[in-house]
């Protein structure tokens, strides 16, 4: 992978075409400071505005994801609150674009994913961890309350009172009870996480990106849509790509398979 270098935020591009993300502040468990978050708004900038990569993997250094926001180093503009408002909103504005990203997009969580930075790994569309990554949103504790979307993520897949649980707690979800709430795709063996991720990342839509981002989008419109409005969506998206030279490729595949197994 070509790595492009910056102290905190290091971004390695495969040959492949999936981009690794690694939070690099292991030093301060990878917490994500104010220029962290500006220099990912850069990237997610520049991802939105060329040929998308096959797929994002975001993963934390030294075996651990993150611990949230750094709230040691506030950023260097703005009094009081508002060092801690500008941080939080530029971070709400990454993640959300996280989110929309029209590529695949990958959580490896090692360790832990605490605070915000659960927030970054709910933002993906697949969160594959290891066996012995804990999660947590301690923001009461600290007289805060959460961010990131970590609120909205947990209450659309767990519902208001294990949201409320877990929130007012702050305590540690264990990898094997977030799997169970629908938090967690995949649960893989330590010391595996980031390979399994990038080759999940690498078999995505077998190199078939139009119809990975259709789906994607798919997905997305069907957490609100109703059925009927789903439907029309599903038809709409299998009308344009039918005749398109990805399911055209897929389709003369799939002749050759047969006719060899036949021969």
């Amino acid at each position: 992978m070509a790595e492009e270098r910056n102290e905190d935020l290091l971004v390695e591009r495969g040959d492949d075409g999936v981009i690794l993300v690694t939070l690099n502040r292991p030093r301060a468990k990878n917490t994500v400071s104010f220029a962290m978050w500006e220099a990912f708004a850069d990237l997610l900038t520049e991802i939105e505005a060329s040929t998308p990569p096959r797929a994002l993997v975001i993963c934390g250094a030294e075996g651990w994801f993150s611990n949230g926001g750094d709230m040691k180093n506030p950023p260097a503009r703005g009094e009081g609150a508002m060092n801690l408002a500008a941080r939080l909103e530029l971070g709400q504005r990454a993640i959300r674009r996280l989110s929309a990203l029209p590529v695949p997009t990958i959580a490896a969580v090692e360790g832990g994913a605490w605070g915000v930075a659960w927030g970054i790994a709910l933002a993906c569309d697949v969160l594959i961890a290891g066996a012995s990554a804990s999660f947590g949103a301690p923001f009461v504790r600290y007289g805060l309350v959460p961010d990131g979307g970590v609120s909205w993520y947990l209450t659309r897949a767990a519902g208001r009172r294990i949201a409320s649980e877990i929130v007012y707690s702050g305590r540690a979800v264990p990898v094997e009870e977030a799997a169970r709430l629908g938090l967690v795709s995949r649960i893989v063996p330590d010391g595996t996480v980031v390979a399994e991720a990038l080759a999940f990342a690498r078999g995505v839509g077998d190199g078939n990106r139009h119809a990975t981002e259709l789906s994607k989008r798919l997905i997305h419109a069907s957490e609100t849509a109703s059925l009927e409005n789903a439907h029309a969506l599903e038809l709409a998206y299998c009308h344009q790509l039918q005749s398109g030279e990805e399911a055209i490729r897929a389709r003369e595949g799939f002749a050759a398979r047969s006719a060899a197994r036949k021969g």
